[in-house]
């Protein structure tokens, strides 16, 4: 049961991001603003993240060193891309700031995941 539980949590934080991130792309490089439609569905993946982002970090064994180092860095960003999505005030300059740190929170992560496995 423990396996579906994280798997899920995992599943759930992967999704979360892909339709935070791939809206603002969307709205920036497609559309070059964001819908007034589109805030209810990233105020809900802003908070499935925080609470399936908070199971996944709880519940690793082990975390090697420098990890917490990086995933500090990773966390500022984060706070930059929800704090942005949130106050967004129709400037595309604003899109394109959460665009370029979300591209470097997915490498980031890509470097966590490397040095926990």
């Amino acid at each position: 049961m423990d396996a579906v539980l994280s798997i899920g949590m995992r599943w759930l934080h992967l999704v979360s991001i892909a339709v935070l991130l791939g809206g603002v792309f969307y709205a920036r490089f497609a559309i070059g603003d964001l819908a007034r439609a589109f805030k209810p569905v990233a105020y809900t993946a802003i908070g499935t993240i925080l609470i399936s982002g908070t199971y996944n970090f709880l519940s690793k064994q082990h975390v090697p060193p420098h990890y917490h180092m990086w995933f500090g860095i990773k966390i500022l960003f984060v706070l930059h891309i929800f704090a942005a999505t949130i106050l967004y005030r129709g400037k595309p300059r604003a899109l394109t700031g959460i665009a370029i740190s979300g591209a470097i929170v997915i490498a980031i992560s890509g470097v966590l995941r490397w040095l926990s496995l």
